[in-house]
């Protein structure tokens, strides 16, 4: 996994959820290129989106929506 630093794959998926966009699926894929990476698919208004990141901050985050709703 990639270190603290900003990660704009991060930032994205904080503003599709304060837009609206719902959580559906988190999976993580441990043998991504890179390194370890978290991907999170949205779902609104009948439209898919989907975030992937291998930063550690992303990865924190991403447990903690994983508690949060149960995923």
């Amino acid at each position: 996994m990639a270190g603290w630093g900003d990660d704009p794959e991060l930032e994205r998926l904080r503003n599709l959820i304060e837009e609206g966009w719902e959580v559906v699926e988190i999976t993580e894929d441990p043998t991504a290129p890179g390194g370890p990476a978290d991907t999170v698919k949205l779902a609104r208004n009948g439209e898919t989106n989907e975030v992937t990141s291998d930063h550690l901050a992303f990865h924190r985050y991403v447990e903690g929506l994983r508690e949060e709703r149960g995923l």
